[in-house]
């Protein structure tokens, strides 16, 4: 039986957008007015902030499509959230003193994320700073994590490329509240134990009763695994790292070609 594809989830950086961080606007609009026919549902499923998805790529689309932020800790339809798990303000103080302390340590190099806003301490580096505007919406400087105002969802650093996934064994063994997932060369999002964009697309697929088999998804970084595999229908940008094009039913073009909403078109037709 031919699966009936209803909801579409991607992945952003280095699958959806370009590498300039940008994606055909004309291109999605056609879609989501196909989608409107046909009942479908386009997702954004990332790592970065609901608040930064919303308002620094899909201010002209948000009120039409669904987020699965923060590697699946929030969850949102058309400005309805569905689900969200936090990090007390006490688990936020432990994941970033064991940051402050572990092997390869990024010091105060590291951003927390909220519904709200985001979150760095006053000593965070200059370099680090100016990179989270890239991905972060409403960044402010704190003094302590006690004086944030906000439900706390993730943290976020780098470390050495050659050491990351040693890091991120290291932080999910230490923490048994917290998972964290590599979401590219350098980075690292630590987030709650259980949660994965798998598990924030399992809320969105339970929201419109709908199941695993009407679900595509398209990635290119181990936070999509959980997902390309829970998926009915996986897709990898040739773009992928190794362990991703193994696993999808199918590598399509790059992320700098339009492969999302090309293949995306194919399958509306």
């Amino acid at each position: 039986m031919k699966k009936e594809l209803k909801l579409f989830a991607t992945d952003m950086d280095g699958t959806f957008l370009h590498s300039d961080r940008t994606f055909n606007h004309d291109k999605l609009a056609h879609v989501l007015d196909e989608f409107d026919k046909k009942g479908y549902v386009f997702c954004a499923s990332s790592g970065r902030q609901l608040l930064a998805l919303e308002n620094m790529i899909f201010n002209d689309f948000k009120d039409r499509i669904a987020f699965v932020a923060e590697n699946g800790g929030v969850v949102s339809y058309k400005g309805q959230t569905i689900f969200a798990k936090t990090f007390t303000h006490e688990q936020t103080i432990k994941v970033c003193n064991l940051l402050q302390e572990m092997p390869y340590s990024p010091k105060e190099d590291f951003l927390i994320s909220g519904i709200r806003g985001s979150y760095c301490l006053e000593n965070v580096s200059d370099e680090f700073w100016q990179k989270t505007h890239y991905y972060y919406a409403n960044i402010k400087k704190v003094k302590s994590i006690d004086e944030i105002d906000d439900d706390l969802i993730k943290v976020t650093t780098n470390f050495p490329e050659d050491k990351t996934s040693a890091c991120e064994r290291y932080i999910t063994e230490t923490l048994p509240f917290a998972r964290a997932t590599t979401t590219g060369f350098t980075s690292i999002d630590i987030g709650s134990h259980g949660i994965s964009k798998a598990s924030g697309l399992a809320q969105l697929l339970a929201h419109f009763d709908w199941h695993p088999e009407n679900l595509a998804a398209f990635g290119d970084q181990m936070n999509d695994y959980e997902m390309l595999k829970y998926a009915g229908t996986a897709y990898a940008v040739s773009n992928a790292y190794p362990d991703i094009l193994e696993i999808a039913d199918e590598v399509i073009l790059s992320n700098d070609e339009d492969a999302v909403l090309e293949q995306i078109g194919k399958i509306i037709k």
